[in-house]
C-alpha cells in the first residue's frame, strides 16, 4: 500500500527513522538535514480515522468493564490499551513530507482599492 510508507524528504529522497517521524507529526514544516529543503508534513486523512477506531474500541471495552465487573479485568485492560498500543507505531507510517505551494503573486488592487476609499473619507467638499 502506497499510504503506508517510511516519510522521505521530496527533494534529495532521505527516509526518516522511526524516531524523526515520531516527532514530526506535531510540527508543520521539517528542515532536512542531508540537503537542507523546507517541506510541510501532511498526516494521512486515514490517521484520524484510525484514531477515533482506536478511541471507540477502546470505551467498547471499558464500559463492557463496567457493566460486567472485575471478572473480566484483564481481557479488559487488554481491550482498551491494545488499540492505542497498535494505533501509536502505525501513525509513524501515515506521515507525508510535500514541497512546500510557490507563494501566489498579490494583486495590486487591494491597495488601491484602499487608497481611493481613503480619499474621500478626508476631503469635505
Amino acid at each position: 500500500m502506497k499510504r503506508f510508507r517510511q516519510p522521505k524528504c521530496p527533494y534529495c529522497g532521505d527516509r526518516l527513522n522511526f524516531a524523526q517521524a515520531w516527532v514530526l507529526k506535531r510540527r508543520g514544516e521539517y528542515i532536512c538535514p542531508k540537503c537542507g529543503g523546507l517541506s510541510n508534513v501532511r498526516l494521512d486523512p486515514l490517521v484520524y480515522r484510525l484514531g477515533l477506531f482506536a478511541v471507540a474500541v477502546g470505551a467498547v471495552f471499558f464500559l463492557a468493564g463496567l457493566i460486567f465487573g472485575s471478572s473480566l479485568a484483564p481481557i479488559t485492560l487488554t481491550g482498551i490499551f491494545l488499540p492505542f498500543l497498535v494505533f501509536f507505531p502505525v501513525s509513524v507510517f501515515l506521515v507525508h513530507l510535500k514541497k512546500p505551494a510557490p507563494p501566489r503573486p498579490r494583486p495590486d488592487t487591494a491597495t488601491h482599492v484602499y487608497d481611493t476609499n481613503m480619499r474621500g473619507k478626508g476631503e469635505s467638499g
